[in-house]
């Protein structure tokens, strides 16, 4: 039993730590769901990932469509698809048609990442907050890999010769072609610890998000992570054999 608790005990720590990182980052992205009567449609193309897949959302492509099923895979970003209509986008309960998660996409955007993690307690009666990240090709182009620092942790290192500083949320991409090699540290009290380590082998036209969560135990300095690569819109497939991506 003292083990369940502790368990327990360390995902919930988790979620509040997660959700904290998210809503502190993505500070900007409007999550109220008043919305007037007269909101303007917006067409925009949107692919999800969840650090844990979810297996119970739907929605609808239009204002009066016929609800389908969202589906998320374990280690990349979903199929994109297109919504046409008023902001929010909602995404409901497929088995009661609650709504449980919103994302409300700023106008201008057309091709964006939705990243759900679990809500705060109390937010709205939501189950999952939505982080709006643009996905063009102008934002991030292949040959690049860009990260996202969700960790709640200062991090620097090196990406291949590369210095970097992280900041908290997107971090500008960096050029690496066709491998890229990571290795990122915290400092505490004076102390380096090593929080990342891994590379990621690019194809043709591919480019790669790196997601940084915080560690799994509180205190700990090793970071969550999980290495999205894909085609930016627009691109044409890659030749020769499947990607590789190697921690």
């Amino acid at each position: 039993m003292d083990d369940a608790g502790g368990s327990l005990r360390r995902a919930r720590r988790y979620r509040v730590a997660l959700a904290s990182a998210v809503a502190l980052v993505f500070a900007w992205v409007i999550t109220a769901r008043a919305q007037t009567a007269a909101a303007p449609t917006q067409t925009v193309r949107f692919s999800v990932f969840s650090a844990k897949p979810i297996e119970d959302l739907a929605w609808v492509a239009r204002p009066g469509g016929v609800l389908q099923k969202l589906v998320f895979q374990p280690t990349a970003r979903s199929a994109r698809a297109e919504y046409r209509g008023p902001m929010p986008l909602r995404f409901v309960d497929a088995a009661t048609a609650a709504v449980v998660a919103e994302a409300t996409i700023p106008a201008g955007l057309r091709e964006v990442l939705l990243l759900f993690t679990p809500a705060a307690p109390g937010q709205n009666g939501l189950r999952y907050q939505v982080a709006v990240l643009e996905d063009s090709t102008s934002r991030q182009a292949p040959g690049t890999l860009a990260i996202l620092n969700l960790s709640g942790l200062a991090l620097d290192g090196v990406i291949n010769t590369q210095k970097v500083a992280l900041k908290a949320g997107l971090n500008p991409p960096v050029p690496v072609v066709r491998a890229a090699k990571i290795t990122l540290s915290t400092t505490v009290k004076g102390r380096s610890y090593q929080s990342f380590a891994g590379s990621v082998t690019l194809g043709r036209s591919e480019r790669a998000l790196l997601v940084l969560f915080p560690p799994f135990y509180e205190g700990a300095k090793e970071v969550q992570s999980r290495m999205l690569v894909d085609l930016p819109p627009g691109s044409a497939p890659p030749l020769g054999g499947p990607k590789r991506i190697e921690k």
